[in-house]
C-alpha cells in the first residue's frame, strides 16, 4: 500500500513536489533539458507549477559570489541520523553566506520605563487593575490603624489632645515625636503594598518597577540625591542672603534628637512610598494603555497633588515637582532620579523644621514666588541630572528580548515536518 504522506522537497533539479518515501527516481540532467545551471533549491508544495508559489533566492552578498548549492556537500543516506540535521545545517550555512538579510525583518524598539510591561509576555491589559485593587484596600486598611494610633498617642503618653490643622496635618507634630513619626509611618507603608502587589500581579522581574535594568541602581541613586541636595541647599543659602538674613535654629533636647533620627529615617522611605506609587505604578499602569510618554506623566499628577494639603501655590508647586519628576522616571530609565529629587526636597525641608528654622507643614500661605523658585529649583535639578546620566551612559530603556527568528526550514520543523535526504540530494521534508 502507498504511502499516503505529503512530502515538501526541497529539489535540486526542480522535480516533482511530492515524492512517495519509497519510489525516488534520478532527476533528469538539467544540460539535456537545455536548461540553465541550477540555482539554489525551492520550497515546494502540493499545487502544480503554473499555481505554485515560489520561495525568492536569496540575494548574493556580491555579484561576482558563486551561488550556493542548498544541500549536502556528500551523499546522505535516508537512514543516518544525523543526515537531517546535516541537511539543514548546510542549508542555513548557504544561505548565511549568500548574503541574505535575516527572513521576516520585525523592527524591534526597546522599551521605555512607562512600557516595561512588554518584557513580560504573561502581562495583560487587566492586571494593573487588579494590583490597583490590591495595594489600594491595603494601604487604606493600614493607614486606618495608623491614624487611630496616632491620635490615641496623646493619650497613652500623657499629652494634650490631637488636632488637626486645616493643611490636614496633626498640629505641632514637631513638638511631638510620637505623632511625627507616625504620619510619617502612614505614607511609608505604600512601600510594602505596591511592591506586594506587583509581586502578585507583575510585570516580571519585580525590579522593573524601579528601572529598566529590573532592580534598584543604588549608585546612580546616590548620585542623584548628592546632586539634589546640592542644588536644595544652595537655594536655602542664596534665599537666606536675599531674605536678609538666617532664622535662630531652636533645639529642644530630646525631642530634637528624636525628630532628627526619625527624619533620617523615615523622611528617605516616605518619599520612596510616594514615587512607586505615583510615578512606579500609576506611571507605569498608564504605559500600559496609552503609549505616548505624556499620558503617563500628567495623568498621575492631579492625584499627586491632591494627596497634599497646600493652598493654591502650594499645590501648584507640588504639580510642578511631580511632572519634572515623571519626566525624570522617563529620560533616565528608572525612579532613581524622581526620588533623588523627593527625598532632597522633603529632606531638606523637614530639618529646617526640625531645628526650628522653618515651618515644612505651613504651606498654606505662600504666593506665586515660591512656585517659581519650584521651576527654577526642580528644573536646574533636571538638567544636571540628564547631563549626569549622559555622561555616565545611565540605560534608559530596556533592551527587547524577541524569539530567534529561523530560516524557513525551521518552520517546517516546527509545523512537524523532518527533513530527510536521498542518494540525488533531494531534501524532502517529510510529516512525521
Amino acid at each position: 500500500m502507498m504511502n499516503s504522506s505529503w512530502d515538501f522537497v526541497v529539489s535540486e533539479s526542480g522535480g516533482s513536489p511530492w515524492t512517495p518515501p519509497d519510489e525516488v527516481s534520478p532527476p533528469p540532467s538539467r544540460a539535456a533539458r537545455g536548461e540553465p545551471p541550477q540555482g539554489p533549491p525551492r520550497l515546494m508544495t502540493m499545487e502544480n507549477d503554473a499555481g505554485r508559489p515560489s520561495t525568492p533566492d536569496p540575494p548574493q552578498a556580491s555579484q561576482g559570489s558563486p551561488r550556493p548549492t542548498w544541500g549536502i556537500s556528500e551523499p546522505a543516506d535516508e537512514g543516518h541520523p544525523q543526515a537531517a540535521d546535516r541537511a539543514s545545517l548546510e542549508a542555513a550555512r548557504a544561505y548565511k553566506e549568500a548574503g541574505a538579510p535575516p527572513l521576516n525583518p520585525v523592527p524591534i524598539e526597546d522599551i521605555p520605563y512607562h512600557r516595561l510591561w512588554r518584557s513580560d509576555p504573561t502581562h495583560r491589559w487587566w492586571k494593573p487593575l487588579v494590583e490597583f485593587c490590591i495595594s489600594g484596600p491595603l494601604y487604606m486598611v493600614l493607614a486606618v490603624l495608623i491614624t487611630v494610633l496616632m491620635f490615641a498617642a496623646p493619650a497613652i503618653t500623657g499629652g494634650p489632645r490631637l488636632t488637626v490643622g486645616p493643611n490636614g496635618y496633626p498640629d505641632s507634630m514637631l513638638d511631638h515625636p510620637s505623632i511625627f513619626g507616625l504620619m510619617f509611618l502612614s505614607i511609608a507603608i505604600m512601600v510594602p503594598c505596591v511592591l506586594l502587589a506587583r509581586f502578585f500581579m507583575g510585570p516580571r522581574p519585580l525590579g522593573l518597577i524601579f528601572s529598566v535594568t529590573g532592580r534598584m541602581r543604588w549608585g546612580w541613586l546616590m548620585r542623584c540625591f548628592i546632586a539634589g541636595l546640592v542644588i536644595f541647599i544652595l537655594a536655602q543659602l542664596v534665599g537666606v542672603l536675599l531674605g536678609g538674613g538666617m532664622p535662630s535654629p531652636t533645639l529642644h533636647g530630646s525631642v530634637t534628637v528624636w525628630l532628627l533620627i526619625i527624619s533620617i529615617i523615615l523622611v528617605p522611605i516616605q518619599c520612596v512610598g510616594e514615587e512607586l506609587a505615583f510615578r512606579g505604578f500609576l506611571l507605569q499602569s498608564i504605559g500600559r494603555w496609552l503609549k505616548h510618554p505624556a499620558w503617563a506623566v500628567l495623568l498621575p499628577v492631579p492625584l499627586f497633588v491632591l494627596s497634599h494639603g497646600y493652598d493654591l501655590w502650594g499645590l501648584i508647586s507640588v504639580g510642578i515637582l511631580a511632572i519634572i519628576a515623571g519626566f525624570l522616571c522617563i529620560a533616565t530609565g528608572g525612579l532613581e532620579a524622581s526620588i533623588g529629587l523627593h527625598v532632597s526636597n522633603n529632606l531638606t525641608t523637614i530639618l529646617l523644621g526640625v531645628f526650628g528654622m522653618a515651618d515644612p507643614f505651613g504651606a498654606t500661605d505662600i504666593g506665586p514666588s515660591e512656585a517659581v523658585m519650584t521651576v527654577i529649583i526642580d528644573g536646574l535639578y533636571a538638567v544636571v541630572v540628564l547631563w549626569m546620566a549622559r555622561r555616565q551612559q545611565v540605560e534608559t530603556r530596556r533592551p527587547a528580548v524577541v524569539a530567534a527568528q529561523s530560516w524557513p526550514g525551521w518552520a517546517l520543523h516546527n509545523a512537524g515536518l523532518e527533513p530527510v535526504t536521498d542518494q540525488h540530494h533531494t531534501i524532502t521534508w517529510r510529516k512525521s
